[in-house]
């Protein structure tokens, strides 16, 4: 048998962190030379960038900002405290760097808590470490095996595990972190003083970054103790109710940010990521979609084989050793209806409901996956040499390594590496250093103008105090400020009606959803279209786009679709607006992608064309620079 002594396993796992993080940023430090924020903007995980900025007003304690001369007193925007509360920490010494930093020990973390759920499930040293390896890079084998482009396989590749900031990359850390404790936990004592604090601040800081997660982790507590004391359970509550307190007393503790937040956030920030009010005939549409989606054939299979496997585990002698694994069911089972439970009690609903069909994917593949993983480790431990199955654990490890190299490589390649990629950052790298070159941001009112999101998070990271235009998720300005900024900028910009229309228009993006990115970027999912919702209930859409509402899931959040009363609103403000109460810019950055948008005049007697690209345009104004650097 191969000898992996207990106390070389922290330090196999140090290693393996290591070498994945080195493998996910060795390309990005050899192939750019940079400033931080432009590195963690481009190298973040699909747009976990967009959530910078919130960190950004969390660090700065400054939730409110409106980066606009003429407005103050604004509302909060919501932001994630559970998911940006250790990055804060190490921002304080590291700054942006952080970001880079803790990506390291997030991936130690995740192979520390599945190293020790392995082992809590009588699984060895060796093989314990070899699974976590690999499950690891399940996502990336998945993309090896084409098998991303699948339904369900996809979310595992897109919400099981990645780096993209703060969610899966936090957020599910939390969650695996509350099920290495439910399955540690003994059942018998589960009212003591240590499960109620572990719990509580697990619960806490759950609640302040995914709210989804809470719920299914306060359901589990909830059928635990009513499996535990059964028709007991007032009286052993009424026994520990000093317990109970302790849990609610450090809860509301860990969680009060984020509740206080709630309380002092703009509503049409809230309306704009996806809070709604259904009404009776909406709540009970949508419940009975959840309903008949429990019949699908692929759901149906899954779920007969997870009560076939749960009665042989529980009620056949011979398994009943692998006992230890029930909380992954019933963490399923709770899963399925949670969102029956949400839908049908919560006040308000956050239209991201299909991260609860997501929920219900990860809980159904760590639970098919653990029960693979157990009744391999048993048989093969039945049937083969000690040193023969050490073997294989190490061969999972090499082929997981080789894997996550040549995939990270790969996806680094296709997303940075092409060559409009590779000159849109290149260029994106040369406006920032003229504008640090010429120290344009420390400039009193420095303001900037751009459609350009990325530019936009920069920009917030660097302090800027105005933008004249922003996305509508990263500010708690009122619609009506957003679209007066919009029609103000296309008027300074030069940009005439007909533009303007074109800006707007409805647009169908792929064959199963429309999505203006425009309009996304500024008013996001406050005109979401589907089957369940629409922009004040309405139906005055053109005759196709209303049958494609009417045949569109009520998950699809996000499609978006402004009805033709809000269309011609815009329109006929855009011909009364004057404008007014508008910041001039001292810098404009044009993205060039933007065929509306690259029609934009700018006047050269007042600005300086500095930089010229095939993706971006670069100005600045005269006042921040007497002399025009090109």
């Amino acid at each position: 048998m191969i000898n992996i002594k207990k106390n070389y396993i922290p330090f196999l796992i140090f290693f393996f962190s290591i070498i994945f993080f080195i493998f996910r940023w060795h390309l990005s430090f050899l192939n750019f030379a940079e400033e931080v924020s432009v590195r963690i903007i481009f190298d973040s995980v699909s747009d976990g960038y967009y959530y910078l900025s919130h960190f950004k007003a969390f660090a700065d304690f400054e939730l409110n900002n409106s980066f606009d001369p003429f407005i103050d007193n604004l509302k909060n925007i919501t932001v994630t405290f559970g998911g940006f509360i250790f990055h804060f920490f190490f921002y304080l010494i590291f700054n942006e760097w952080c970001f880079i930093i803790l990506e390291f020990f997030f991936i130690l973390f995740f192979l520390i808590v599945f190293y020790k759920i392995f082992r809590l499930l009588d699984i060895n040293k060796i093989q314990s470490l070899a699974i976590s390896v690999f499950l690891f890079n399940i996502p990336l084998f998945f993309e090896v095996l084409n098998l991303d482009k699948i339904e369900y396989f996809n979310t595992i590749v897109s919400d099981f595990f990645s780096m993209r900031f703060p969610r899966p990359m936090v957020t599910n850390c939390f969650y695996f972190l509350f099920i290495f404790f439910v399955l540690k936990e003994n059942r018998k004592r589960i009212l003591t003083r240590k499960n109620s604090l572990i719990f509580a601040v697990i619960s806490g800081i759950t609640f302040a970054s995914h709210l989804y997660f809470f719920i299914l982790e306060q359901l589990f507590i909830l059928f635990s103790l009513i499996f535990v004391f059964k028709l007991h359970i007032l009286k052993n509550l009424k026994n520990n109710f000093k317990f109970i307190l302790i849990y609610i007393f450090i809860f509301l503790i860990v969680s009060s940010p984020s509740l206080i937040n709630a309380t002092l956030t703009e509503s049409d920030f809230l309306e704009r990521i996806g809070l709604k009010t259904l009404d009776f005939s909406q709540r009970m549409f949508l419940l009975k979609y959840l309903f008949f989606k429990l019949f699908k054939i692929k759901f149906l299979t899954l779920l007969l084989l997870s009560i076939l496997f749960f009665l042989v585990i529980n009620f056949n002698e011979k398994y009943l050793i692998f006992k230890k694994i029930n909380p992954l069911f019933i963490l399923f089972y709770l899963s399925i209806i949670a969102p029956f439970i949400f839908v049908a009690f919560s006040p308000r609903f956050f239209s991201h409901e299909y991260i609860f069909n997501n929920i219900i994917v990860l809980n159904t593949f760590l639970l098919f996956f653990s029960l693979t993983c157990i009744f391999l480790n048993y048989y093969i431990n039945k049937n083969l040499l000690f040193k023969l199955r050490d073997c294989l654990a190490l061969i999972a490890i090499l082929i997981s390594l080789i894997v996550n190299y040549s995939q990270n490589n790969e996806n680094y390649i296709i997303h940075n590496l092409t060559k409009d990629k590779l000159t849109q950052r290149l260029e994106f790298s040369s406006i920032v250093k003229i504008i640090n070159k010429y120290n344009f941001l420390e400039k009193k009112e420095s303001a900037l103008l751009t459609f350009d999101n990325r530019f936009i998070v920069w920009s917030i990271l660097n302090n800027i105090d105005y933008l004249n235009i922003i996305n509508g998720t990263m500010t708690s300005k009122t619609h009506l400020m957003l679209e007066n900024d919009l029609i103000n900028t296309f008027k300074y910009l030069k940009l005439n009606k007909k533009d303007f229309i074109k800006f707007i228009e409805n647009r169908k993006i792929d064959t199963w959803r429309y999505r203006n990115e425009n309009i996304k970027n500024l008013f996001w999912m406050r005109y979401q279209a589907n089957s369940l919702i629409t922009f004040n209930d309405s139906k005055n859409f053109e005759k196709n786009i209303l049958s494609f509402i009417n045949n569109s899931s009520p998950l699809l959040s996000q499609q978006l679709i402004m009805p033709n009363e809000e269309i011609r609103r815009f329109i006929i403000k855009f011909d009364n607006s004057i404008n007014s109460h508008y910041s001039k810019p001292k810098m404009i950055i044009i993205n060039k992608n933007n065929p509306i948008l690259s029609k934009s005049k700018i006047d050269l007697t007042k600005f300086c064309k500095s930089f010229v690209g095939d993706f971006y345009d670069f100005y600045y104004s005269f006042k921040l620079k007497k002399n025009c650097v090109n």
